[in-house]
This record gives structure tokens, sequence and C-alpha cells, in this order.
């Protein structure tokens, strides 16, 4: 057994015909009579369509003689990034890294219409303890029942309080709610610890519609924090490309590109002012030596030379 949750469990299985390793996510049987349970796992069943080195492969879903309805899906081997975050300190390279390879795989699914809506430092696994093999796990149930960690499922809505949108709380999930959820979770990874959303819907409320406290988080991932987890979801990036091609920018050498500007965003800052002056400057110390004859030397016609007269 992998994980045990309040609507299931996961368990370690191998297939017998290609002797690979997967993973079987069943529901209780009390859940695969359930409409709304069952419309989760038909979701996550859709993600047989992507084929991306960051997102879990599924590849079956049906229901066993028992009546337990089950997902079997890829193995994905290593340590979740909320195991990560208890064992020690990420740097926040491993995070930047982290971080652009879940939105690789954000691009991919949400390119099919497919929201997960419940991501997480449990739901991110770094193959072989690997940032940049970071995989993304479990589209469209919550199975963690780690201490503090509560999850909801509804009929538009299936993640943790405290990573999810303030958006979700209404019922609504876009492609931008996934992009808070990553946010939320850097920052978690960040302090290592789970953030606090108080115990009573009211608590959990007010503090949804509140910024998260960056304070202390180093540059350049508080700003990327900062634009992911924006309160609103259109001041957030438009899509998980434009926040990858932002990422793009922080690991390539000096471009002249500034790491900051508003709600994050790189701004490019022209070199074109600089290169005019050092040409005019150029040209004028030129000017003035050709005419002060300091150049005369060094342009003046080669003569012959003559031999003394006898």
């Amino acid at each position: 057994m992998l994980g045990r949750g309040g609507t299931g469990e996961v368990y370690l299985a191998r297939n017998q015909i290609n002797e690979r390793d997967c993973a079987i996510k069943a529901l209780n049987a009390q859940f695969s009579d359930n409409a709304e349970y069952i419309d989760l796992m038909r979701r996550e069943d859709q993600m047989r369509a992507i084929q991306h080195d960051a997102v879990v492969r599924y590849t079956e879903v049906s229901r066993s003689d028992a009546g337990h309805v089950f997902l079997v899906m890829d193995y994905v081997e290593g340590p979740s990034l909320s195991d990560v975050m208890e064992d020690r300190k990420l740097t926040p390279r491993e995070l930047l890294i982290v971080a652009h390879r879940v939105l690789e795989g954000l691009v991919a699914t949400h390119a099919h219409g497919i929201v997960h809506r419940d991501l997480s430092p449990d739901n991110i696994i770094l193959r072989g303890g690997k940032p940049e093999r970071s995989t993304i796990i479990d589209f469209g149930i919550a199975k963690d029942t780690a201490a503090g960690a509560r999850t909801i499922v509804g009929n538009q809505f299936a993640g943790k309080y405290e990573y999810a949108a303030p958006e979700q709380l209404d019922g609504k999930a876009t492609s931008q709610a996934d992009l808070y959820a990553l946010g939320a979770t850097l920052l978690a990874a960040w302090r290592r610890d789970v953030p606090d959303l108080g115990t009573t819907p009211g608590e959990i409320m007010r503090r949804k519609a509140a910024a998260l406290d960056t304070d202390g988080v180093p540059d350049p991932l508080r700003p990327l924090i900062e634009w992911l987890t924006q309160l609103r979801p259109e001041d957030r990036p438009k899509d998980a490309a434009e926040a990858v091609a932002w990422l793009d920018n922080q690991f390539r050498p000096d471009t002249g590109t500034q790491t900051e500007g508003p709600g994050g965003k790189a701004r490019k800052r022209s070199r074109a002012p600089l290169v005019l002056g050092l040409v005019a400057f150029c040209a004028a110390a030129v000017g003035a030596a050709w005419f002060t004859g300091m150049l005369d030397d060094l342009f003046a016609p080669a003569l012959q030379i003559a031999s003394p007269m006898k």
C-alpha cells in the first residue's frame, strides 16, 4: 500500500505481462456508486491522452468484481515534495527548477482542458529525488490525510484549503487556479511549513482573501510566487506557458533582462542608449586627436629612406 485516504487506497502493483511496476488507485466501495466520485475518476482517466514526462501516465480505469472502481497508472518512484521539504530546506534554484518542470506539465494538461484542482506538495513527486524530474500525480481526487491537510470534494472542486486559489472556494476552478496552487506550494516548500488558515470557515475565507506573505523569500523566487498567487485570476500569468517563458529568462545568461517587473513579470531593458553613447564618445575622441596632430605619426605616408650624400 502506497497511501490511504478517506475515499480509497493506492497500491503498488506489478504488471505480470510487461513486468513493469504500476500504481492502482481504488475507491472505497461506499464511494464506487457515488456519481460525483465516479466523475472525478473519469476525469483522471482523461489524462491518458496526455503524454508528457512531467505528468503521471494513466493506462486504465475499470471496476472490480467486488465493486471497487479503480485507476491504473505508472508508478512514479521518488519522494514527494512534501517529504523533501520535511527532510531538508530546498534551495531557491531547486524550487525554480521544480516550478519550471511542473509548469511544463501544466501546459500539457491545460492544453487538453484539464485542471488539476489539487496541486500541492503531496502531489508533486521528485522522480529519483531530482527536482528536474518532478512529476505531477493524483489528478481529480485528493487522498492525503496527513495532519492539517483538509480536502474538499464537490461538484466542481477538489482541493486542499491550504493551497487552493481563493476562487475555488466559490466552486470556480480554471487553469489559473493551478497556477495559484503551485505558487502556494513553492512558498510552503521554501518555508518548510503548511500554510495556517485557521480552523473555522470564517477564518479560512478571511485569510484566503489576503495576499500570501512572501517576506524573506529571495529573488527571483519571490516575484514568481507573488505573480502566481495574485488574488485575482486575471492578474496571474495568462497561462502556464507565460510563466515558463518568464522562468526561461531567469536561467539564461544576462541578456539585459530585468528580473522584476509589475506582477513579477520580466521587462526588457534596451541597451541602445549605452551603445550609442559609447560610439559618440569614441568618435569625439578620434576627432580631437586628429585635429591636434596626435595621429600624424600613425597616419603619415611612408617615406623612402635616402642615403646621405657623399
